[in-house]
């Protein structure tokens, strides 16, 4: 059983834009609650390599200031831009980048320099950027930045990354540049461009910028928990019969709340309360209480960018619902820090699940129990070794996780925070 009260790490997505954005300040950003993961960190550190000052205040944990030149302000760095193994921070650095008339080079751990970047690389070139890049897709990317014409941009896949990444750019260049998408996508780029009067127009939900006039004036942005951190405490709660678990100030974001809808359509005990807005953002608490076994669901394309990186530990519940978990619509988990369609079915498989390989997503055939016990593997993919460690509380016996270490990644206090709800 899951049983208190938790609150988990600042949202690694918001801690992102929060550290980027404030390089669109002239002054001073406070922040707090910043995520604890490594892949912020990264971000934090290529940040200070452009010229932003970051100083952690020691009395509030998460807590930063940050003391920024503004965009006119930001310098070349001395040497590489390192994101170790955050998409992320690639993605909308390469937007940043690119609007500035500075060279430099962006690079990651060898998962990073595996993932196509085509779908940046492209849209910035289109503006006027000058990318090199391996394959021409691939880190490490060159990128020699500055003198871009706005554009149109109508993306083919509904990504936040892609949409962040152009607006940024946008923010520089000549004209107007818009970006449509065809699903809805989280908006944390749209609220936080709200919050610090970052001027932006919307039209049939489309979003356009224009070159910025003047530099925004200081401001503070509280992070709330993440809801990705979060899945993997609800799913656990959800199947365990007598659990009683809150968890607090959770980020509900309407283009994040996956997890949260696809337990409720499957019948768990779920309540949000004392729902407000933080900073313009949504933020609840969440009461879940252990139901034990829950109903199957079909999740489809329009679903899955509402949370794609928690169909892992949503799969869990599907081994052991009654009826059939079908997903849909789910190519792109094979191009994130692991093909996770593939990993994800080998190893519900080899610890007794019934599960059907689809190109592009899977069937679960919901069992009672599950027998685990078997090698859960991979591939140094943070979100698969955490859903792993909930796999060992819910299948019969414990899988044997074969990294542990890089849960690190995003969330270093996991097994902490696992342990003290426990029992």
């Amino acid at each position: 059983m899951l049983n208190g009260s938790l609150k988990v790490p600042g949202d690694k997505s918001i801690t992102h834009r929060a550290l980027i954005f404030a390089s669109l300040v002239k002054g001073h950003v406070e922040i707090e609650n910043l995520s604890t993961a490594q892949d912020c960190a990264d971000t934090a550190l290529c940040m200070q390599k452009l010229g932003l000052e970051i100083e952690r205040k020691p009395d509030e944990k998460g807590s930063v200031t940050v003391k920024s030149p503004g965009l006119s302000g930001l310098s070349q760095p001395k040497d590489l831009l390192y994101v170790g193994n955050s998409g992320t921070t690639i993605r909308l650095l390469s937007g940043l980048l690119s609007s500035l008339p500075i060279s430099c080079c962006l690079d990651g751990d060898e998962s990073i320099r595996k993932r196509p970047m085509a779908r940046v690389i492209e849209p910035l070139s289109a503006m006027g950027a000058q990318i090199e890049a391996r394959e021409g897709k691939f880190a490490p990317m060159s990128i020699r930045g500055g003198g871009l014409a706005g554009r149109r941009f109508d993306l083919s896949v509904a990504s936040a990354q892609v949409e962040t990444c152009l607006l940024l750019a946008g923010l520089s260049a000549d004209g107007r540049t818009t970006v449509a998408t065809p699903h809805l996508v989280r908006d944390h780029t749209r609220r936080m461009f709200g919050h610090m009067a970052v001027p932006y127009f919307e039209d049939d939900g489309a979003i356009s910028v224009e070159r910025l006039s003047e530099a925004l004036p200081s401001c503070r942005i509280s992070v709330p928990a993440d809801i990705s951190s979060a899945a993997f405490f609800l799913v656990c709660a959800a199947l365990l019969k007598g659990s009683d678990l809150s968890l607090l100030s959770v980020g509900t974001n309407p283009g994040r709340t996956l997890v949260l809808d696809a337990l409720s359509g499957m019948g768990a005990d779920i309540e949000r309360l004392n729902e407000r807005l933080v900073d313009g953002e949504p933020v609840a608490d969440i009461r879940i209480r252990g139901a034990g076994r829950l109903t199957g669901i079909t999740l489809g394309a329009a679903d899955l960018p509402a949370g794609i990186d928690e169909i892992p530990i949503l799969s869990l519940a599907g081994s052991l619902c009654e009826g059939e978990m079908v997903v849909e619509g789910a190519s792109e988990l094979r191009h994130k820090e692991s093909d996770r369609l593939a990993l994800l079915v080998s190893n519900l498989s080899a610890n007794g699940a019934d599960i059907e390989e689809r190109q592009d997503g899977f069937v679960i055939s919901g069992r009672k129990t599950v027998k685990g016990g078997a090698l859960w593997e991979t591939r140094g993919d943070h979100r698969m070794a955490m859903s792993g460690a909930i796999a060992s509380l819910l299948f019969e016996q414990p899988v044997r996780i074969d990294d542990q270490a890089c849960i690190a990644v995003s969330y270093p206090e996991f097994f902490q925070d696992l342990e003290s709800v426990k029992g």
